[in-house]
């Protein structure tokens, strides 16, 4: 009788003098796919050579598995015998509770062979576990309150207690009954920061801004800074005779996507958050953590659907923020096409175009102009109210050797170009130079 081939899924082992071999390859088998399958009894090539079955040898098995292979699995063992009376064993094991580990070492199955695995993918196999790390990790703080997280899920028709058997249902507490990660990032206590960085051109030399978003519900900075780049999504209008192109600055929902996945799917268990950088001619969303274990790049694309942090997506599907349809990045690879991704050292990033260049950058990039076009003396005006823009126009004089009115004159030609600006009263205000 033949079993086919050692594979992903099933090993075998001619004698039980090879148990602890074969148990290895059951965790082996779980941590990649799930499901396991090891006959003993059973040559290389899938024939029952066949093994003698004690009173106890069933029973030395399954001991066998409960002092070697953590956590702990509920094997089927089964006696079978051959159409010629040879007798082999079976054992099946199916867990999604990885990584799973045989005498303290954790191994991945590559085709038919068990290959021990290395720290890197021992991470992404426990941020990819049913065990969902930010669900079992209690939270930094115990006291916490959800005042924003009741008030939006309230506007979805549902109304939240602040009772255990609220913060059971929607995940917000651990096995020990305490507060998890999950319950801090969803609490009004949370320190957590989302950052949008704006850069000056197209690299990260020139940063002109950066503002945080956190301290509360991470539904509520979530929230405003889809607000911020809704705002900033300016239309273009171009007139072709009689017909009208409308044009947005940005494909606002593939972003609205990107953003959603990235704080829901971000490594939330090491504390750092997915941020956005903004240059003069793309949008960055970056996060944390790279795609779960179990989900290819090529499933990934085709939007098949496995949540990082499961407890943090129930509450986002409750409060209409997300939903398990996966049609989050099909809509993105739509509109920008896969090369907008990258996936690099553990991070996550989603690049997305943008369309033209946009007011203020065109200003800044004309004010680069006019103050390269500036007269001799209008740039030691300029320069002298950059390095103090408490100057009089007198000490300016002083410093310049100018007149008086030739400041003045000067001045209001600055203003007029828009790259000075007189801030506060007249006679304690100051000058700012752009």
């Amino acid at each position: 009788m033949n079993l086919g081939k050692e594979n992903e899924y099933q090993e075998f082992k001619e004698s039980l003098s090879q148990l602890d071999k074969g148990l290895k390859s059951i965790t082996s088998m779980l941590n990649k796919h799930g499901q396991a399958t090891v006959y003993y009894g059973v040559d290389d090539n899938g024939n029952v050579c066949g093994l003698t079955v004690g009173k106890n040898t069933l029973m030395d098995i399954r001991n066998r598995i409960r002092d070697k292979i953590e956590p702990r699995i509920y094997a089927d063992i089964q006696e079978l015998t051959d159409s010629e009376g040879r007798q082999y064993i079976r054992v099946t094991a199916n867990g999604l509770d990885i990584p799973y580990s045989f005498d303290g070492r954790y191994y991945l199955r590559k085709v038919s062979a068990d290959e021990q695995a290395s720290n890197v993918i021992l991470r992404k196999m426990l941020a990819s576990s049913d065990s969902d790390i930010i669900r079992q990790k209690a939270s930094p703080k115990q006291e916490l309150s959800f005042t924003s997280l009741f008030s939006i899920l309230s506007g979805r028709g549902i109304h939240p207690k602040a009772s255990k058997e609220f913060y059971a249902n929607y995940g917000l507490l651990n096995r020990e009954g305490n507060f998890n990660v999950n319950a801090y990032l969803l609490s009004d206590d949370n320190e957590l920061s989302l950052k949008v960085v704006t850069f000056d051109g197209t690299d990260k030399s020139v940063m002109s801004r950066r503002t945080e978003y956190g301290g509360r519900c991470l539904l509520v900075s979530l929230s405003e800074i889809m607000n911020y780049f809704e705002a900033i999504n300016i239309t273009n209008v171009n007139l072709k005779g009689l017909v009208r192109d409308e044009q947005p600055l940005f494909d606002f929902p593939s972003f609205r996507e990107a953003w959603i996945n990235a704080c829901l799917h971000n490594d939330w268990n090491n504390a750092i958050a997915p941020s956005i950088y903004l240059f003069d001619d793309r949008i960055e969303i970056v996060s944390y953590g790279g795609l779960p274990f179990s989900l290819s790049r090529e499933g990934f694309f085709n939007g098949n659907s496995i949540p990082v942090n499961k407890s943090l997506l129930t509450v986002f599907m409750a409060a209409n923020y997300a939903e398990q349809s996966g049609h989050g990045i099909p809509t993105i690879v739509e509109k920008y096409g896969r090369d907008v991704f990258s996936f690099d050292d553990g991070m996550l990033k989603v690049t997305i175009p943008l369309a033209f260049e946009r007011p203020e950058v065109a200003m800044r990039k004309n004010r680069i102009l006019l103050k390269k076009g500036l007269t001799a003396n209008q740039k030691k005006v300029y320069d002298a109210l950059s390095e103090n823009g408490s100057l009089s126009l007198k000490e300016v004089a002083n410093q310049t050797g100018l007149s008086i009115s030739g400041v003045k004159k000067i001045c209001s030609k600055l203003q007029e170009y828009g790259i000075l600006e007189r801030s506060g009263a007249k006679k304690d205000g100051r000058w700012l130079t752009k």
